[in-house]
């Protein structure tokens, strides 16, 4: 792990030297090729303390103007047609999470540039106002505690985090557990939270409204699809919760939207072929993922890998990377 950091910085201090010294052109040259890619949250500034996604509206902006303009920008049902055009980047555009920010500064600008995408909404609605990593950043980076005790280990404040003795972050710990586990967080920080809980905070936390989610399903340039129902890590918990969990935010989503749900994104980008087979049973169409569990897995029409937006890089580094299919 330290060696790819090291070597992810390496790169990315020679790519910035070329870019800087002239090779610019170079460097942006266009290629064929075809990338699905993933944003979490816009906010108004592109605040990375909170949550480590997130890009700010204008960069956002910025970045739509330049593909358009550059690229063929087309939607995930045309990728998945494989209606592609030569000699430039095809690209698709997708969100996930649900987050009220998407839809407050997303999507204008791709109204305004006509850019179709898909929405992975996490239908945690009934249950919280939020999601529990998002609830964990906040709280963490906030808290004035310095220590508490969760699942029988005791974790300490570091910095902006706690941690547990081995180095274990709460955040890390919480991906193997069922949200029936990751609820009883909540009430530690429950003082903490309230504080937090004032408009001006809202981008880092809320999610759409369910009359948001239906406002995007009617715009014909967007679909919405499935991101779970409570953010779990669908590979850590029971198989039959997380089947629950998968069927239910489409039938919830079905309810909203009124039409059908077919496209599922697994929480983190984590999946096994077992699960990607009952959204496949169930009527999901299409299976974003971050990257293959296998190479055989890229052979199946149904999943797609995507390309994670970097919020800690520049808009020309960023381009470089997506044209090269890496940050490596």
């Amino acid at each position: 792990m330290l060696l790819k950091r090291i070597k992810y910085r390496l790169l990315m201090l020679y790519r910035s030297f070329y870019l800087k010294f002239g090779l610019r052109k170079f460097l942006l040259q266009n290629r064929y090729g075809e990338r699905i890619l993933v944003f979490h949250g816009i906010d108004a500034i592109g605040e990375t303390r909170y949550n480590s996604r997130f890009f700010s509206k204008k960069y956002f902006e910025k970045f739509i103007k330049y593909i358009t303009t550059h690229y063929n920008v087309i939607s995930l049902d045309d990728y998945y047609q494989k209606k592609f055009k030569q000699k430039t980047l095809n690209i698709a555009l997708t969100f996930d999470d649900g987050y009220l920010n998407n839809y407050k500064y997303a999507v204008p600008i791709l109204e305004k540039y006509k850019v179709p995408a898909c929405f992975y909404i996490t239908t945690i609605h009934k249950k919280a106002p939020y999601l529990w990593p998002d609830f964990l950043d906040l709280v963490s980076f906030y808290s004035n505690k310095s220590d508490f005790i969760f699942e029988q280990n005791l974790y300490k404040k570091n910095k902006n985090e706690f941690r547990r003795k081995d180095n274990v972050s709460i955040k890390k710990a919480a991906k193997k557990l069922a949200y029936d586990k990751l609820e009883l967080i909540y009430p530690i920080f429950d003082s903490e939270w309230k504080n937090l809980l004032p408009e001006n905070y809202e981008d880092y936390w809320k999610l759409m409204s369910i009359e948001q989610i239906k406002k995007i399903a009617d715009n014909p340039l967007f679909t919405i699809g499935s991101h779970g129902e409570t953010h779990a890590n669908l590979t850590s918990i029971p198989l039959k919760h997380a089947k629950k969990e998968i069927l239910s935010s489409k039938r919830y989503l079905e309810i909203i939207c009124k039409q059908p749900v077919e496209e599922f994104a697994f929480p983190f980008g984590y999946y096994t072929n077992e699960l990607a087979d009952y959204c496949i049973k169930i009527g999901y169409k299409k299976i974003l993922l971050i990257d293959y569990n296998t190479t055989d897995d890229k052979k199946n029409g149904t999943f797609q890998n995507r390309f994670v937006m970097n919020p800690y890089i520049s808009m020309d580094l960023q381009i470089v990377c997506l044209l090269k299919n890496s940050y490596f």
